[in-house]
């Protein structure tokens, strides 16, 4: 009995002090593919993207890996620096790393075959193998700092996942400031849409360099949310614009501070799209 009380309050303070949004992320050392990392050294003051899976040599997670290789050209034009994460050991993350590559070159072979316009790009575009490193937390020391193990999501069979320890599909992305602005959790069976996860980078890069909301289902270009705070008359100062469009007295948006207008047909925000 008293094993078992001593675990129920572990696992109640545990999660007394999960990591929320705009919390400061606690510095940690950790052992990766590309060496040993002191986390804030590492991020080097840029956004990070921190994304944890169940297990290497798994299905889901390979193609997890794979799309995210596919697209670090797309992290690093914004920017922001990638970190995966999984308590298997770095011997298994370096042995698995070429079957992720292999899928990758399979997307990057499919991607090319959609049409002639990709065809013709495909030869330009040569999509980098993994270059982002991969923690191996064997300990489960960064897992239970961030919440990563779910006793109830299989295969866990215990609070730190003895039996069939696992790290859930977490996604944690992280300013410049080593605050936690976005946490994402998927189940152990659902890949993760890793464009909508750049989708929300842009959109909170775009709030916090103007000061601005971004509506459901926003993509660059669409129009921006004004904050209540700031009066209609003092529109003109912050965003350098006399043209908003009110929906509600709480509803005002103008169009995209600081982006190229190239395409007219995607300034305007979904309210207004068929």
């Amino acid at each position: 009995m008293k094993k078992i009380f001593i675990l129920l309050l572990s696992l109640i303070s545990f999660h007394a002090f999960a990591l929320q949004l705009g919390d400061q992320v606690p510095n940690f050392s950790a052992k990766t593919t590309k060496g040993n990392i002191n986390f804030y050294e590492w991020s080097d003051n840029k956004w990070v993207v921190l994304f944890s899976h169940p297990g290497d040599f798994t299905p889901v997670c390979t193609t997890e890996l794979a799309q995210v290789a596919y697209l670090q050209p797309d992290f690093q034009s914004r920017d922001v620096k990638l970190i995966g994460l999984s308590v298997d050991s770095l011997e298994d993350h370096k042995e698995w790393i070429p079957h992720v590559n292999s899928f990758k070159n399979q997307i990057n072979q499919e991607l090319s075959l959609e049409n002639s316009l990709n065809k013709i790009t495909s030869l330009f575009d040569d999509r980098p193998d993994v270059d982002y490193p991969i923690i191996a937390d064997t300990s489960m020391d960064i897992a239970k700092l961030f919440d990563m193990i779910h006793p109830n999501a299989n295969p866990n069979e215990s609070a730190f996942g003895i039996k069939h320890k696992a790290t859930i599909r977490s996604v944690f992305i992280i300013d410049p400031h080593q605050k936690i602005q976005t946490i994402l959790t998927y189940p152990m069976h659902v890949g993760r849409n890793f464009d909508e996860i750049i989708r929300t980078i842009d959109a909170l890069q775009v709030a916090a360099k103007y000061k601005v909301s971004t509506p459901a289902n926003w993509q660059p270009g669409d129009d921006v949310i004004v904050p209540n705070y700031i009066t209609n008359d003092m529109i003109k100062d912050h965003y350098d614009t006399e043209d908003f469009t009110q929906y509600q007295d709480y509803l005002r948006m103008i169009e995209h501070p600081g982006f190229f207008k190239g395409n007219k047909n995607r300034s305007k925000s979904g309210i207004n799209k068929k």
